[in-house]
């Protein structure tokens, strides 16, 4: 499954991706966009919280020419998993915007 992170740099039609190969449950951020942006992804896993929660975060600050960062976690298998692609500011912590929201399986 792979999600976008919305762009409003011109030229860009993504800010970021996020990838989730259920094979392994490995998480992949990439930023895509050179806009001052990092790259975040939010991960809902099953149980899934309400009204858009999340049970972590992952960040790449490492900017659209850098390398991506991945996450190895360990899940049952046909454990329900959703993410959500933006971007926000690395040092504060602070969301800017994201994409939709996609739902899967490990």
């Amino acid at each position: 499954m792979t999600v976008y992170g919305p762009a409003f740099e011109a030229g860009y039609s993504n800010a970021s991706a996020a990838h989730f190969a259920s094979y392994g449950e490995v998480f992949t951020v990439y930023d895509k966009c050179a806009d001052g942006w990092a790259a975040v992804v939010k991960a809902d896993v099953a149980p899934y919280k309400s009204d858009g929660g999340y049970d972590f975060a992952i960040w790449n600050p490492n900017s659209a020419d850098g390398s991506p960062v991945t996450v190895n976690n360990s899940y049952d298998e046909g454990t329900g998993v959703c993410m959500q692609a933006g971007a926000g500011e690395y040092r504060s912590g602070e969301w800017g915007y994201f994409g939709a929201r996609s739902c899967g399986a490990a």
